[in-house]
């Protein structure tokens, strides 16, 4: 079956409800201070990878809490330097061409079908999970990809909860039109109707 968007959410979706039930440990680094702004190209990279507006890819702001694309292209510029470097400049060089964003997201994720050996995949794959579910999933990506090892820090090679900011505001419940079971103040309960799609993109 070729690689599509869609193939890489599939197949972490499983794996993603039971490693976050299994308690993993949070990055280290979402408590430290003064995490420098993302490039403006990492957003579209990421709302790309997403298939979603970059408009509407950030919940709302809040006092003292990074914007999670300054938090994840953190977490990448600390895991895989190289890799991001190399992974925003295909991006940049395919979005001067006038690529649709489809198009830029599926060759920055697979080749001929099957998915990217180089840090510029891998990197793409730990990105867009982040954002669907607030976890660098290192260790999926290295056992399922052992390529990947190569292009990532040793200290990365491992699943671990991004912050709490980004596990309160994965995509994974706002496609789903729900909420993290845990999470105070969320809209809703698990037992309700859920409310309309727009309450849950507004929701930061």
């Amino acid at each position: 079956m070729a690689l599509t968007r869609r193939s890489v959410i599939k197949g972490a979706g499983a794996a993603g409800s039971l490693l976050l039930a299994g308690g993993l440990p949070v990055w280290a680094g979402a408590e430290q201070p003064g995490v420098p702004p993302a490039p403006r190209d990492y957003l579209r990279l990421s709302a790309a990878l997403l298939g979603v507006e970059a408009g509407a890819l950030e919940p709302a702001p809040r006092a003292g809490v990074p914007p999670l694309a300054d938090t994840f292209h953190a977490l990448c510029d600390e895991a895989a330097p190289d890799a991001l470097v190399a992974l925003l400049a295909e991006f940049g060089q395919a979005a001067a061409r006038g690529a649709a964003a489809p198009e830029v997201a599926q060759r920055l994720l697979a080749a001929e079908g099957n998915p990217r050996p180089d840090g510029v995949g891998a990197l793409a794959r730990l990105t867009m999970l982040m954002w669907l579910y607030g976890v660098w999933y290192g260790r999926m990506e290295t056992a399922r990809m052992p390529g990947s090892a190569a292009f990532l820090a040793p200290g990365h090679r491992t699943d671990a909860v991004v912050s709490v900011h980004a596990y309160r505001n994965a995509w994974i419940w706002r496609f789903a039109q729900t909420s993290p079971a845990g999470v105070a103040d969320a809209p809703g309960a698990w037992s309700e109707p859920p409310p309309h799609l727009a309450e849950f993109l507004r929701e930061g």
